[in-house]
């Protein structure tokens, strides 16, 4: 996928997000569409670097750790079915790779 057609994705799985309020049943899809959005900003954040490269001719290591962080928490997360209980650990994946994320866009930013 090109990145406008990754940023699309994005855009469209933001829209079908729901604030769950207290008291609420929080449904598999609930999760399911923090775990999409996770996996395709993983591989938003892989093609932005690979243009950060081409365009730059540098690379940063450091930039490469997190991405690799992000990467690794991203594979590690999955998907829930109606039953399943979401776990702690299904939460903290989602927000362990959003912050390597973040880390890393801020790295390409400061270097562009």
């Amino acid at each position: 996928m090109s990145v406008d057609d990754l940023i699309a994705s994005l855009e469209e799985t933001v829209a079908k997000m729901k604030y769950v309020a207290d008291g609420e049943m929080v449904l598999a899809e609930h999760t399911n569409l923090f775990v999409d959005y996770s996996t395709t900003a993983v591989s938003l954040l892989k093609q932005l670097y690979e243009l950060f490269k081409a365009k730059t001719g540098k690379t940063l290591p450091n930039t490469e750790l997190w991405m690799s962080m992000a990467s690794s928490r991203a594979d590690l997360m999955r998907k829930v079915k109606y039953g399943d209980l979401v776990l702690t650990r299904d939460h903290n994946l989602v927000v362990d790779t959003l912050k390597c994320i973040e880390v890393s866009l801020a790295e390409l930013e400061k270097n562009i």
